[in-house]
């Protein structure tokens, strides 16, 4: 019986964590000011989901923005500028620098 209780606790442990964190989507961001503008709603622990002007460099918002420890994905659609919603786009775990945001 008790070991079925630990293994309860472990399961609902495991998908609380899952169930506690959002995803936060940003669209169309122009610059680093507006972005830091929309941030404010998103938490930290959150899935980011962001999708930027190709002007903004991807290394400065994975370091700024992104928890290193977890997997980060960016893709790129340089190729079509004209095309609505296209630029770069960027999926991680939202663990921002305090100097960043501030």
């Amino acid at each position: 019986m008790i070991k079925f209780n630990y293994f309860l606790a472990i399961i609902i442990l495991c998908f609380s964590y899952d169930a506690a964190s959002k995803v936060c989507e940003l669209s169309n961001i122009k610059n680093l000011e507006s972005l830091k503008e929309k941030l404010k709603i998103c938490d930290e622990g959150d899935k980011l989901y962001l999708t930027y002007d190709i002007k903004i460099r991807t290394e400065k918002l994975i370091v700024n923005l992104c928890s290193l420890e977890d997997t980060i994905i960016s893709k790129e659609d340089i190729n079509i500028v004209h095309k609505r919603n296209s630029g770069v786009s960027l999926i991680c775990i939202y663990k921002p620098d305090r100097k960043f945001i501030n």
